[in-house]
């Protein structure tokens, strides 16, 4: 039997916001060291899963930031599936699953979320080592954390007697209100539900065919990634836990012998770094007087100051800032979905997007202009394009563009400029093998994004 790893990178993060928006979600993000959670999340599987075996699955908007962030890896482009839409994870899992069946009918599967974080990754892998053991014998492992507090952030699993080497699991429960995070906590029994499984693919088809009928039905007619678009609309969203585990009589627990978190909230995080003698926790260019218990994480381009500020978390970005009590993390999220109600863009994108060309960071703002910097990233080109609203100009400032405007074609180097006139054709290249920086001056009635008009794009977008 063949190990394949399925990692689940589809999330928008949304308690982890501001740092987190739905366009740049906390996966792709390097919050701890020099790689993204991502890509750690693929390192750690190196020696077990070889990386034409490793899949990921995400939503078809995060494609091309996958896609660069995975390239280290040599993983196939082929291996990235794409969601249209989100339906949760049981969709999602039972995708991989089916096509991964079609060409190996003995696939043991690692299913893994890609936003957690795992230390001691020697003891990760020996766990999952002992898990494809239990799964070849038909089981659907899943690995419990033992909690070290009565967290409300998490689901909890109830396990009973021992067989062998694992636990047979009573049941899968949802996220606990304080008292009843209590009652689990002093009770051996329980663990968290880590949301890692390992199983075949057969044996998990097999589930979803007894207990999901409906959604086996709709897997069954996609043979390829060809078939996804016209199938997915009709598959209704549900969760592997509430759809399989919660009903599954063939599940095993095995604990985690590793530290472990999902990132889940502020609080998660700021389990991680280290505090000072008074328990505070500073990341970034910040200054305190006499506070205590505060985690401070900054990230803008300003110093974050605090006095005498007790139990809160303050997070920092260049357009918003995050003030919690460190009792309410887990209420971020319904902070994110009020934005949601309202309109906010602050919730979708830092000032700074990222873009499969580059990026762009939007400077300043006003009515009638908008000035950003563009940095474009070596051999790359935006679409060739026309907007109807607005005109624009373009000043290098490092490196060497070729633009397009009109049938003019050129070089354009440091401290010289282009002007593209409102309704004309233009392109900007950077044919380098250097970083490309430019500043964008717009002018016009309407300077929204989606005044484009796109007449080849290498991005196919």
């Amino acid at each position: 039997m063949v190990n394949y790893a399925v990692i689940l990178a589809g999330g928008v993060g949304s308690r982890f916001w501001p740092f987190s928006r739905e366009l740049e979600p906390k996966q792709f993000m390097k919050i701890i060291g020099q790689e993204s959670l991502l890509q750690a999340t693929v390192k750690r599987l190196k020696g077990l899963v070889d990386p034409q075996n490793t899949y990921i699955i995400t939503n078809k908007i995060y494609f091309y930031e996958v896609m660069a962030q995975v390239a280290k890896f040599r993983i196939p482009e082929r291996n990235i599936i794409l969601e249209p839409s989100g339906k949760n994870t049981a969709p999602a899992i039972g995708l991989c699953a089916r096509l991964i069946s079609q060409k190996d009918k003995e696939a043991v599967l690692l299913v893994l979320p890609s936003d957690h974080y795992i230390k001691n990754v020697g003891n990760f892998i020996a766990t999952l080592k002992k898990a494809i053991t239990c799964a070849k014998d038909n089981f659907l492992v899943t690995l419990g954390i033992k909690p070290v507090g009565p967290s409300t952030g998490y689901g909890y699993i109830k396990a009973g007697r021992k067989v062998g080497g694992y636990l047979r699991v009573e049941k899968f429960l949802e996220k606990p209100d304080l008292s009843r995070a209590k009652k689990y906590f002093k009770d051996r029994s329980f663990y968290w539900n880590s949301g890692m499984f390992i199983w075949k693919a057969s044996v998990f088809l097999e589930e979803v065919k007894k207990y999901l009928p409906g959604l086996y039905a709709d897997l069954q007619k996609i043979n390829s990634v060809e078939d996804i678009a016209a199938v997915w609309p009709q598959i209704e969203p549900i969760s592997v836990d509430y759809g399989i585990m919660e009903r599954s009589g063939r599940i095993a627990l095995l604990p985690a012998d590793f530290y472990w978190t999902d990132l889940g909230s502020w609080e998660a995080l700021s389990e991680i770094f280290p505090k000072d003698k008074r328990g505070n926790i500073a990341n970034g260019d910040t200054m305190d007087l006499d506070s205590q218990g505060i985690c401070v994480f900054a990230k803008g381009n300003r110093l974050v100051s605090t006095i005498g500020i007790k139990n809160a978390i303050i997070a920092d970005t260049p357009d918003a800032l995050l003030v919690c009590d460190r009792d309410r993390t887990q209420d971020v999220k319904k902070l994110v979905d009020l934005m949601k109600t309202q309109g906010r863009k602050e919730r979708l994108v830092h000032l700074t997007e990222k873009r499969p060309w580059g990026s762009y960071t939007v400077l300043r703002e006003g009515a009638g202009f908008k000035v950003k910097l563009i940095e474009i990233t070596p051999h790359k080109r935006l679409s060739l394009q026309r907007h109807k609203f607005r005109a624009e100009h373009w000043v290098v400032v490092s490196g060497t563009a070729r633009t397009i405007s009109g049938n003019k074609v050129s070089l354009v180097h440091s401290n010289q400029s282009v002007y593209v006139s409102k309704g004309k054709k233009h392109r900007l290249e950077n044919p380098t093998n250097k970083p490309l920086r430019i500043v964008e001056v717009q002018t016009g009635s309407y300077l929204g994004e989606d005044d484009i008009e796109r007449f080849a794009d290498d991005f196919k977008r």
